[in-house]
């Protein structure tokens, strides 16, 4: 096990309390659950560090596992900030300035799914 994936485990553990805290508010307890699970069965550690690192940007935490801090986004102990990524479900073909935060739903003009954007901000 590479020095890397070792101290971002580490990590992984010793926040695992708040990162599932975090996990269960932005409805993503379920795919954390999966996780743990290849985690414990000692799947593929830098495949599993790098979907935990997903997973915790998706839950506004930019930085992942990794320790760099900078101001804004959110915080979880000793894992730092980041900058928060940003996401929004929008138009399928652009034509609009819809924007929807929350659940992404349907363009009933084209009957497509809204489109997911994604940006650091």
């Amino acid at each position: 096990m590479a020095g890397e994936e070792k101290y971002r485990l580490g990590r992984l553990c010793a926040q695992l309390t708040a990162i599932r805290a975090l996990a269960d508010r932005q409805g993503h307890s379920a795919e954390l659950d999966a996780l743990l699970t290849e985690l414990r069965a000692d799947g593929d550690l830098p495949e599993l560090t790098s979907r935990a690192d997903e997973l915790l940007r998706r839950c506004g935490v930019a930085r992942g596992l990794g320790d760099h801090r900078s101001y804004g986004g959110v915080l979880l102990p000793h894992l730092g900030g980041g900058h928060p990524v940003e996401e929004a479900h929008v138009c399928p073909r652009g034509r609009c300035d819809r924007v929807d935060l929350e659940t992404g739903g349907r363009c009933e003009l084209y009957v497509a799914p809204l489109r997911l954007v994604r940006w650091e901000a």
